[in-house]
């Protein structure tokens, strides 16, 4: 400690100033890492909670033993890291999540002697908090209300009366809902209530605003509506797909801003089916042949009508005579096995009608670079002559002006730009050379004192050493003479007196 003290008293102000903030951060240093190393990690355990439901499920935890702590405004628990997953599944199988209503967990205990009123205020409270929970999870809700009106069933028509709902939506802070997410709540409530119509649902945010009036539920002309714009947004699509094509490829040949490309498609949306059925010569099932001859005598036939006329009798002679008569029947029946082929196209909609492309090119160019470019442009677009594709590709001058306006204004920036670096540089090079020369100046000025004092603490020494000399030389000039005339005086004495001297000389051995 004795050396540490004198090291200590050895350093100027400023060594002493720098060695407390080294210190010092030293010690923070130490401090935060230690916080790092051995400080339990937290995680959240829940996020955007209301007052209401941090205090029970604090409550909860305060029960469980658990440590944790509150952050984000309250709005935040948080646990120890690996008790995350384990304490939210306690908190849940307690029930503490679903601190603002009961869902169909109602029914789990029994009751008897339960009206049939009760049961159906029981089951709307239950289907209303369930629906409260799953709208919820929606993003930007942050917490919702909902209020059925469910009509007791008539026996009689006139008597029944629809059921509504009404839904308040909170949602999180700087968060707009989307039309399709309320259309999407709708039809999420409207499908979870018997008989309940989209457009006798009502949704409105915390403000009062209305969410659901522009929706038009249960309009079909809106659906329609839809259909029309979605179909739009898919032609668009597809222009937009063929023009950065061509134009990305055209920019590869001329360079950049040398051609524009424009896509018109007409694109078939209807639904086509087809049906055909063809038949091909199949294999023999069965073969029936009947051959049949016969000889009859001569003679007049029968009289019509009767067995004379039926099949296998004489048949008279043409010429009528008594000469005899003859005959022969063959009949053949073939069955055959004939597979049929039947066939069902279905096509697809979205396929391209008819294509229509213009593109127009900056500057004079040949006959022949235009049809270069135009067969290049066909094969990129899948020209089809069949279905009355055009193509049209033109040269002219492009109008520059505002290309060169804005080139001359961005020239201008770059320059003001420039020119405001340069001042700036400057001001930090003369700011820098300022400091600089000032350090230089304090330096020479330390120097020169330290020179200075030097000279004055060597002067000081050369005048204590002349002044020293001087005391020295008056010494020798004083004392010697006065140092040598005693010793002459005690000589004396002693050849004069040498018992007494003697005597003293013993007495001061005694006293010694």
């Amino acid at each position: 400690m004795a050396r540490f003290g004198e090291r200590w008293r050895a350093l100027n102000q400023t060594q002493k100033a720098i060695a407390i903030l080294a210190a010092t951060g030293v010690l923070a240093g130490l401090i935060v890492l230690n916080q790092a190393l051995f400080r339990t990690p937290y995680a959240p355990l829940f996020t955007g909670l209301d007052p209401k439901d941090a205090g029970t499920i604090s409550e909860e935890l305060k029960k469980e033993k658990i440590p944790y702590q509150i952050t984000n405004q309250g709005k935040t628990i948080e646990v120890p890291e690996k008790m995350v997953y384990e304490t939210r599944i306690k908190i849940a199988s307690n029930g503490a999540l679903y601190s603002n209503g009961v869902g169909f967990e109602l029914f789990d205990q029994k009751k008897f002697g339960v009206t049939e009123f009760e049961q159906q205020v029981g089951y709307q409270r239950a289907l209303q908090e369930e629906l409260r929970r799953t709208i919820i999870q929606v993003e930007a809700v942050e917490q919702a209300r909902i209020h059925l009106v469910m009509p007791k069933k008539s026996l009689f028509l006139n008597d029944q009366t629809e059921p509504s709902a009404s839904i308040a939506l909170k949602l999180k802070p700087a968060v707009k809902i989307s039309g399709e997410n309320v259309k999407g709540i709708v039809e999420l409530v409207a499908g979870s209530v018997e008989g309940l119509k989209p457009e006798n649902i009502h949704v409105i945010d915390m403000q009062g605003n209305s969410l659901s009036d522009g929706l038009k539920l249960g309009d079909k002309s809106a659906s329609l509506t839809k259909a029309t714009a979605d179909r739009n947004e898919i032609r668009r699509a597809f222009e937009k797909e063929l023009e950065t094509r061509v134009q990305g490829m055209l920019r590869q040949i001329l360079g950049p801003g040398m051609a524009v490309a424009m896509v018109t498609a007409e694109i078939d949306f209807d639904q086509q089916q087809y049906k055909s059925t063809s038949y091909d010569r199949g294999q023999v099932l069965s073969e029936h042949n009947i051959s049949e001859t016969g000889n009859g005598p001569g003679g007049a036939g029968g009289s019509p009508g009767t067995d004379s006329d039926l099949p296998g009798k004489s048949i008279p002679a043409a010429g009528g005579g008594g000469g005899g008569s003859s005959f022969s029947k063959e009949e053949t029946t073939t069955n055959f096995q004939v597979p049929a082929k039947e066939e069902t196209v279905v096509k697809a909609p979205g396929s391209p009608k008819r294509l229509s492309v213009s593109v127009v090119l900056n500057g004079n160019y040949s006959q022949a670079e235009i049809q270069q470019v135009r067969d290049v442009v066909s094969a990129a677009i899948g020209y089809n002559t069949a279905r009355g594709d055009q193509i049209t590709v033109s040269s002219m001058a492009f109008d520059d002006t505002e290309k060169k306006e804005i080139g001359a204004e961005l020239a201008k920036q770059k320059t003001m730009e420039e020119e405001r670096t340069r001042n700036v540089t400057m001001a930090v090079i003369g700011l820098s050379a300022f400091v600089l020369l000032a350090l230089v100046l304090k330096y020479i000025s330390r120097l020169l004192r330290k020179r200075a004092e030097r000279l004055e603490e060597n002067r000081r020494l050369e005048e204590e050493a002349r002044k020293q000399a001087l005391l020295d030389a008056q010494e020798e000039k004083l004392e010697f003479p006065k140092i040598a005339s005693r010793q002459d005086e005690l000589r004396d004495i002693a050849s004069d007196n040498p018992d007494g001297v003697a005597e003293i000389l013993k007495l001061w051995l005694k006293e010694q």
